[in-house]
């Protein structure tokens, strides 16, 4: 009964429909009248505009929105550093009708990636959100499996980095982590 008294239930909703918009967002720069694979749309822009805001309003639930958002956000783009080839559709768009060459989109999306993992779990208050979180993850890797080229790559790429800054986030995942090497050894 501890567990649930702990979990504020509408800001689990709130990562919840956060990470499903995050997941598409990208790729509205179809629906925007945007070339494919904008700097609009695939960079960590928009949530550093949603990080000001909340900074500005200092809204208790924009928080989880943030959350949800920044690391869903990261998984788009982490599949998206993994296209059939670097060349047209792949590259990274700048509105003024410039395309970037293979190493700067590389370098761009990578970037948005750590930006919006640290963000996501900087704006993490609880164990509970980052457990949340890393669900709702393994339900769209698993979907995302039966249509992306590269699956294993980005996984490992994910787990790490969500791993690692979970880990310095959250010292709780450390200890668990020292009394399990620690029963193995």
């Amino acid at each position: 009964m501890i567990f649930i008294k702990n979990i504020n239930l509408l800001g689990f909703v709130l990562i919840f429909v956060s990470f499903l918009f995050g997941i598409k967002l990208p790729d509205w720069d179809f629906k925007l009248g945007l070339r494919h694979r904008s700097i609009v749309t695939h960079s960590p822009f928009i949530t550093l505009l949603l990080v000001l805001a909340y900074k500005v309003k200092n809204d208790f639930f924009f928080k989880y929105f943030i959350v949800g958002f920044s690391i869903a956000i990261a998984i788009h783009m982490i599949f998206d550093l993994f296209p059939y080839k670097w060349q047209g559709g792949a590259l990274l768009k700048i509105p003024i009708n410039i395309s970037c060459d293979e190493k700067t989109t590389k370098l761009f999306f990578s970037m948005t990636v750590l930006v919006n993992i640290f963000i996501g779990i900087f704006y993490m208050t609880d164990i509970y959100e980052y457990i949340f979180v890393i669900l709702l993850s393994c339900i769209i890797f698993i979907k995302k499996r039966k249509y992306e080229r590269s699956f294993i790559r980005p996984m490992l790429i994910f787990v790490f980095l969500i791993g690692a800054l979970g880990i310095l986030k959250f010292e709780i995942i450390f200890e668990q982590i020292k009394i399990m090497y620690t029963n193995f050894i």
